[in-house]
Formats: structure tokens, C-alpha cells, sequence
């Protein structure tokens, strides 16, 4: 039976750098679908934080309205007239209808301090 010998060649330096090309490839491509399921991740939070915000502020209308509403029978039921309203029906009215733009509530204006402190934070 003939002997078969292993002739030991010289490393391909070059087969050795396509081959580590190879797995760093595979490897940065892991890495970028590890990143793109992250951010999907991230998408869905921001969805749902969102979604959850637009609940909560069109529940937000909902309760205006109908402390609007409320305000407005108030005026309806009043004694006082069109025309003829007393002081506080005069006071509501004018509140309904924001007629002095500079004179904010304070919540109002509370929303807007927190609103810049937080744009100067970014």
C-alpha cells in the first residue's frame, strides 16, 4: 500500500485575508440586523407612546368641552341677559372666549415654562 503524506504548504496569506474578510462581513451584518431590530423596537415604543398621548389628549377635549358646555348653562341659566350680563357671566364669557391673548391662564402658562425648559435641555 502506498503512503500518503501530508505535504505541509505554505499559508495562503491572501485565502487568510478573504477568509477573515468573510466572517468580519458576516459579523458587521449581524450586528446591522441586530440594530435594525432594535430600532424597530424603538419605532414600536414611539408608536405606542404616541398613540397613548393622542388618547389621552383628545380625552383631554373631550373633559373641555364639556366643562365648556357647563360653563355655557351656567351663563344660560343666569338671570342676567344678552345684552345686560353680570359680572360673573361677563367674566366666564370672556374666559370662554380668550379675549385677551396676554392674559394666559396659569396653567397655560406653567405648560409653556416646561416647554422651554425642556428645548433648552436638548
Amino acid at each position: 500500500m502506498k503512503k500518503l503524506t501530508k505535504l505541509k504548504t505554505k499559508p495562503n496569506l491572501q485565502e487568510r485575508r478573504l477568509k477573515e474578510n468573510l466572517e468580519l462581513l458576516d459579523k458587521i451584518r449581524a450586528d446591522a440586523v441586530n440594530d435594525i431590530e432594535s430600532l424597530t423596537e424603538d419605532f414600536q415604543h414611539m408608536t405606542l407612546v404616541a398613540e397613548s398621548v393622542q388618547r389621552n389628549y383628545r380625552a383631554l377635549l373631550a373633559e373641555n368641552q364639556l366643562l365648556k358646555s357647563a360653563l355655557l348653562s351656567i351663563i344660560d341659566e343666569c338671570d342676567c341677559w344678552e345684552g345686560n350680563r353680570c359680572d360673573r357671566c361677563w367674566k366666564l364669557l370672556k374666559t370662554l372666549a380668550s379675549d385677551n391673548p396676554e392674559e394666559k391662564p396659569d396653567a397655560a402658562r406653567k405648560y409653556r415654562a416646561i416647554l422651554s425648559q425642556l428645548r433648552n435641555l436638548e
